[in-house]
């Protein structure tokens, strides 16, 4: 009697380690998706949050040097149309001052 009751206690927790390789399997299967989302896929090193990030660090690297650019040329276009006015209204006085010179 106290043998069977051996032999079943052992049974129960053959079944209970039986289920919980299962369980440990799956959550490893789990665990592997979510580190290949977070990281990509370790053989074609595509994909992966991680990857993302680089690109967006690539794009904003791009933006803040086209961004320099920009702000540069249109320094650039200020002090040429600044130059430009300045130049025409010393023109436009000294055609005044020659005007006024001739009458």
């Amino acid at each position: 009697m106290e043998q069977e009751t051996v032999q079943i206690e052992l049974d129960k927790m053959e079944l209970r380690l039986s289920d919980m390789e299962d369980k440990l399997d799956r959550l490893d299967e789990k665990l592997t998706q979510v580190v290949d989302a977070i990281l990509g896929n370790p053989l074609t090193k595509q994909g992966g949050f991680v990857n993302e990030i680089e690109i967006l660090k690539t794009r904003i690297t791009e933006l803040e040097k086209a961004q320099a650019e920009q702000t540069s040329f249109r320094k650039q276009i200020s002090w040429t149309v600044g130059i430009i006015v300045t130049i025409g209204i010393m023109i436009q006085f000294a055609v005044n001052v020659y005007t006024n010179i001739k009458k």
